[in-house]
């Protein structure tokens, strides 16, 4: 995997550094966030606090106190209840993320699916999903797409931003995927909030479509990628995948 930016972190400062093109669209994505997410006050976005546009270099604000998601609630009734405040998160920014027309940038042909099409978060995973422990918000980091699929994408159908976030979820290979699923109701959870929030009408048949192709897709990507430390996980893994896919028809979300 190429990754496309350099990342410094400082005392109250975040200083990031990519292709001038890259960042251009970061920084207007985490601007136009921001003030979504003031507005909305269900979650926090870093403020961008200087910008060279020429040098392809973003200062962020560095939000203290914070613990991703991954770290900071456990399986259980904890992350039901965060699942609840995740979908709500997303289903705004779909609704009132826009950038302008010259900032659409297209999935990759395999990920793209046709209607729903919304500006992207594009990397929505259990790292950029952190926890303000104090607060008790959310807050949401890292706004250029995920490096694993070109970096580059802002514009594509909102399943893949839904999806992105369960594929990690079913992906984070621990021991006690070995002797549970901890996945499905928080899953089911995070879809549920997310479809009412967006007040966007679930097609199942659509969503199903989507959701099986891209595992497939992803299934022979995580065989190459796998370390060794996940590597010997993979197929409990994949087999709470499979169990997923299972559980997504006729639920009506």
């Amino acid at each position: 995997m190429q990754r496309h930016s350099k990342v410094e972190i400082k005392k109250d400062t975040v200083i990031k550094t990519a292709s001038p093109e890259l960042m251009r669209v970061e920084v207007e994505k985490t601007r136009r966030a921001h003030k979504i997410a003031e507005d909305c006050g269900l979650f926090r976005v870093p403020e961008v606090l200087d910008y060279d546009e020429v040098r392809g270099i973003a200062v962020f604000e560095r939000l203290n106190g914070i613990v991703p998601i991954c770290d900071a609630v456990s399986w259980g009734e904890e992350y039901n209840m965060v699942a609840d405040k995740l979908g709500k998160t997303l289903a705004i920014i779909h609704r009132k993320l826009i950038l302008p027309s010259d900032m659409i940038v297209h999935l990759p042909t395999s990920l793209q699916f046709s209607g729903n099409e919304v500006f992207l978060h594009g990397d929505y995973n259990g790292s950029n999903v952190s926890v303000d422990i104090k607060n008790n918000k959310l807050v949401i980091l890292d706004w250029q797409m995920t490096a694993r699929h070109g970096g580059r994408a802002t514009y594509g159908t909102r399943y893949f931003d839904v999806i992105w976030f369960i594929n990690y979820m079913l992906w984070l290979p621990t021991i006690k995927y070995l002797f549970s699923n901890p996945v499905n109701k928080v899953a089911q959870q995070f879809l549920t909030s997310y479809f009412h929030e967006a007040q966007n009408n679930y097609n199942a048949e659509q969503f199903d479509a989507y959701v099986n192709n891209f595992f497939a897709v992803k299934k022979e990507s995580r065989k190459i990628n796998a370390n060794w430390r996940t590597r010997y996980l993979l197929p409990r893994c994949q087999k709470l995948t499979e169990k997923f896919l299972k559980s997504l028809t006729p639920q009506n979300y």
